[in-house]
């Protein structure tokens, strides 16, 4: 209890306190990954039972999104018992600034309407949700769980693509991105202490998402890679200094002979029939920005007409026919205007980059875990007004600095 003296209670009631803490953390955790187990169970149904399209698949998403529900109904009286005053506070501040956007900017109607769902019953009660938790440790023994069922499922599916069983089209984005998860937390376990169930885990992980998923993924698992290495450790020790240098040495051959490795794994694929969409563009001379560079010239030409205020929420929308930015940046600055837009973008690396500026290396890597999951994909694809996971990220980072000062209380008491 932050600002409480252990002696004010007995050693019965501390410890009565501790274990009703870690359950209520516990349901919180399993409601923030139940999204990704629940979603990586739906695709493998959708792709073995060849649903997709089909309005047996809309049936499948709708049960998919009750249960995720019932799990986060679940752990709403541990999140209320909380954080009811913060997340009144932020649902307040979000209802404010929707009513705003949709009065002022009549032509965003359509799109904000779209958005209510998705923004006010996922993502930011995922973001109250990670606020409230008090110990990572939980967490990330539920992300490890969680992890390990989406990679199982990953290799069925994956097993059905290269055996003609299944099919997930030209490549599956979302498929890649579910990997995402347990490619990050094995790399994680990897660069911690090397196992050889471990490295095998993370090369199928990163296997699957190159020879059907997109290249968003690849680019996060580089960055948390970086993240994870640069930061220093705690105490000098051979096994840690092993690691690093081997991490990075095999990194630094990697990019060197990278045209050859993927040649030789685009051959593998393609003796299974897998055209690898990701390793052909790789293999491009250039960066190809699947059309990415037209939309962000279209919508920086169009923030001249609006650079004070913006266009509002959503406001990328009506440009783009329904789609959005691909880009946080653009996004930010379109939906809030040069001057509003540069301030939000400024506080938020601020906050990201102060919680990252910690001695603790369990908080630290839970950090940059989720920062490769919810965060750097942004830099290209996605919306951070429908995505989970970047407010995910958000509550953890908030909810970082906050334990710092309770921890610094604390100490003075």
């Amino acid at each position: 209890m932050p600002g409480l003296k252990n002696t004010e209670y007995s050693q019965e009631e501390l410890m009565k306190f501790k274990r009703e803490a870690v359950k209520n953390d516990k349901k919180i955790s399993i409601a923030l990954m139940a999204t990704f187990v629940v979603l990586t169970l739906q695709y493998l149904i959708l792709i073995y039972f060849k649903m997709m399209g089909t309005e047996g698949a809309s049936a499948v998403q709708q049960i998919s999104k009750i249960l995720v529900g019932l799990v986060f109904l679940y752990a709403l009286p541990a999140v209320l018992n909380r954080s009811l005053l913060k997340g009144i506070i932020v649902f307040s501040a979000a209802v404010i600034i929707f009513l705003c956007s949709y009065i002022f900017f009549p032509v965003n109607q359509p799109y904000i309407k779209n958005l209510i769902f998705p923004f006010f019953f996922m993502c930011l009660p995922a973001f109250v949700y990670s606020i409230s938790i008090r110990d990572w440790k939980v967490l990330k023994d539920i992300m490890k769980k969680a992890s390990y069922f989406v990679f199982v499922a990953g290799v069925v599916i994956a097993a059905g693509v290269f055996s003609g069983l299944a099919s997930v089209g030209t490549y599956s984005m979302p498929f890649s991105y579910y990997m995402l998860l347990p490619a990050i937390m094995f790399m994680d376990e990897l660069l911690d202490r090397f196992r050889l169930r471990t490295l095998l885990f993370t090369l199928i992980s990163v296997l699957v998402i190159l020879a059907l998923g997109a290249r968003g993924p690849v680019l996060c698992l580089l960055v948390f890679f970086v993240f994870k290495l640069i930061k220093p450790r705690g105490r000098f020790n051979y096994q840690g200094m092993f690691l690093t240098s081997g991490a990075a040495t095999a990194g630094l051959v990697g990019y060197i002979f990278r045209d050859g490795v993927l040649k030789a794994l685009n051959n593998i694929f393609l003796h299974f029939g897998i055209e690898s969409r990701s390793i052909a563009l790789f293999l491009i001379k250039g960066v190809h920005l699947s059309g990415r560079d037209r939309i962000s010239q279209l919508l920086v030409s169009k923030i001249g007409g609006s650079p004070f205020w913006g266009f509002g929420l959503a406001g990328d929308r009506p440009f783009l026919w329904g789609s959005y930015a691909h880009n946080f940046f653009l996004e930010i600055v379109v939906n809030f205007g040069i001057i509003i837009g540069f301030f939000v973008l400024l506080i938020i690396f601020y906050l990201i980059l102060k919680s990252l500026v910690t001695k603790n290396k369990d908080g630290y890597s839970m950090l940059i875990i989720w920062m490769g999951l919810g965060f750097v994909h942004l830099m290209v694809s996605g919306s951070y007004l429908i995505d989970l996971k970047f407010w995910v990220f958000m509550g953890l980072v908030l909810s970082s600095l906050n334990l710092k000062i309770e921890r610094d209380q604390g100490s003075r008491v």
